[in-house]
């Protein structure tokens, strides 16, 4: 009897798991198609150097998205990265050396950088420099709403969630357009490409690497899934306005969710698999 009751409790388990997964894929199924984008449209980039240091250049990037968004971006490009090695101790010099060789390019393997909510492209100064030492280049782009592309009382969580999803569709192709422009650079190496967001950063990501596996590893930091508990317990300043804000327009929170749920995290990460996520 034991034995019955053990193997019925593994079994409702996985039905249980495989009826989440079901509604999980549902919803990943019908909106996937939200993020794609005519790709034949041109890139049509600008591209000027913003510095030149020993280790790196920084460059000014300008790409066309969809729906005429024209995207502002930060590319840092290593070089000299064995050079760099040479002024090391013995004792960094074992682990350097190795990355040295392994990432000499070009082409590069290149990081996405995607912002937190209150920051914009600027935030990859304190991350790109020390990445482009161990021979990895850096495309950092401002959100929608964010840094060159700021529009004064626009935000990517908007009051309406109508306009929320459609931010956040937008930052998706956004990215993928970066690595469009990524693509198109022969210092790039698309084969080892990785996607870095913080905060909202990771929330976007989520999405992004589910419907693109042209991003080969994945890191989320400050993240999260399930906007439900999101709205209703987030301690920063701009959810707990837009909660207010959604049920001033005559939506209710369950409404505003419902609207928010082909966005949500929780709805794509499982897709990012198998490629491994951090």
């Amino acid at each position: 009897m034991r034995r019955i009751f053990t193997v019925a409790l593994v079994f409702g388990a996985m039905m249980l798991f495989a009826a989440s997964n079901c509604v999980a894929q549902s919803v990943f199924e019908k909106h996937k198609a939200d993020f794609d984008y005519d790709k034949s449209q041109p890139l049509n980039p600008e591209v000027k150097v913003l510095e030149e240091r020993e280790n790196y250049v920084k460059y000014h990037v300008f790409y066309n998205s969809a729906n005429g968004e024209r995207v502002p971006a930060f590319l840092y490009v290593p070089k000299n990265i064995k050079k760099y090695a040479e002024g090391l101790s013995e004792e960094y010099r074992k682990g350097y050396d190795r990355r040295a060789i392994e990432q000499n390019g070009p082409p590069w393997p290149v990081i996405f950088f995607m912002h937190w909510l209150q920051s914009d492209k600027s935030l990859a100064d304190g991350f790109a420099p020390k990445w482009a030492l161990y021979g990895y280049a850096v495309l950092a782009i401002d959100g929608i709403h964010k840094g060159e592309r700021e529009k004064p009382g626009r935000n990517i969580l908007e009051f309406n969630p109508n306009d929320t999803r459609q931010n956040i569709v937008q930052q998706v192709i956004d990215s993928r357009r970066g690595l469009d422009y990524l693509a198109s650079r022969p210092d790039i190496d698309m084969k080892r490409c990785a996607y870095f967001g913080i905060s909202m950063g990771s929330l976007t990501g989520a999405v992004a690497t589910a419907v693109d596996d042209r991003f080969k590893v994945v890191v989320l930091a400050d993240g999260a899934g399930d906007l439900a508990t999101v709205f209703n317990k987030a301690e920063l300043p701009e959810f707990k306005e837009t909660v207010n804000k959604i049920q001033d327009l005559g939506y209710t929170l369950d409404q505003a969710l419902e609207i928010l749920k082909p966005i949500d995290p929780v709805e794509y990460i499982a897709h990012v698999s198998p490629r491994p996520v951090l």
